[in-house]
């Protein structure tokens, strides 16, 4: 293998699989559904520090979208969050590493599931039109699974972690983070990585940064759109074949490393 290509894989890999050692699952705990370590010492607690990355933001789903084998119960009576899942976060590259990247890189971690396995047939029962889920595209023909964009889109009011879908979190960390360093006068690139169930947010959310022009800030940076790259790890399938040609002519690149099944966008 490639050793450039050797050691993205592990960064990456390594920021997926953050998502899960960061989460409590533990039904005993009071912060159960959350991350076990605050953001600013996210990294360091999971001996990270060396890609050199910053975690920005946090990112949370809402628990009520009529999946019940995805969010579990946990035992304590007064939870941190009844409403709320941590589900990943967002990171940027530090000064050092963006000189030896050549550019300030934008990273997306999306949490895979950690609960029963028969998430995937609720999740993946139907496909529908993307654009009936608030995520503009311009053909109607581009339809995705239904738990997928659901999970991705839904909030709840009433929720302090959920008051913003896990898409309204996002975006709005993107353009926050692209708008600074593009702005500056940097390069830009958005890498976004999951295992399971993140794989597929991962690349759900990707078409969703391309297709509203996030990347495309108009700044005094390199003046080209900032490259959108998915590290795909045993994903599920996302979409359907319009929703593939639909990414590749908007130019994310997916790379995918399937287990047990293809990942197919």
């Amino acid at each position: 293998m490639d050793p450039l290509l050797r050691s993205e894989l592990i960064r990456y890999g390594e920021m997926a699989q953050s998502c899960y050692d960061a989460f409590d699952y533990d039904p005993f705990s009071y912060y159960f559904g959350g991350c076990r370590f605050p953001r600013r010492a996210f990294l360091d607690s999971l001996h990270l520090t060396r890609h050199g990355y910053d975690v920005t933001r946090y990112l949370y789903a809402t628990a009520n979208i009529r999946l019940p084998n995805f969010f579990t119960k946990s035992r304590w009576p007064n939870l941190w969050s009844p409403k709320a899942n941590w589900i990943g976060y967002v990171a940027v590259s530090d000064d050092e590493t963006s000189r030896v990247l050549g550019r300030r890189d934008i990273a997306i971690a999306w949490r895979g599931t950690v609960t029963r396995l028969e998430w995937l047939a609720d999740l993946m029962n139907y496909l529908k039109p993307v654009d009936g889920k608030k995520i503009p595209s311009r053909d109607p023909r581009v339809k995705v699974q239904s738990g997928f964009v659901d999970l991705y889109t839904e909030k709840d009011d009433s929720c302090h972690f959920c008051k913003y879908s896990a898409r309204e979190q996002v975006l709005t960390e993107v353009k926050r983070l692209t708008e600074k360093y593009d702005g500056a006068g940097e390069e830009v690139s958005i890498t976004i990585t999951g295992h399971s169930l993140g794989s597929a947010l991962a690349t759900l959310s990707a078409y969703d940064i391309a297709e509203t022009g996030l990347n495309l800030v108009e700044g005094e940076g390199s003046g080209r759109p900032a490259p959108i790259c998915v590290f795909s790890f045993s994903g599920p399938r996302v979409g359907n074949v319009r929703f593939k040609e639909r990414l590749d002519f908007l130019g994310v690149k997916v790379l995918s490393r399937a287990v047990t099944r293809p990942v197919s966008v």
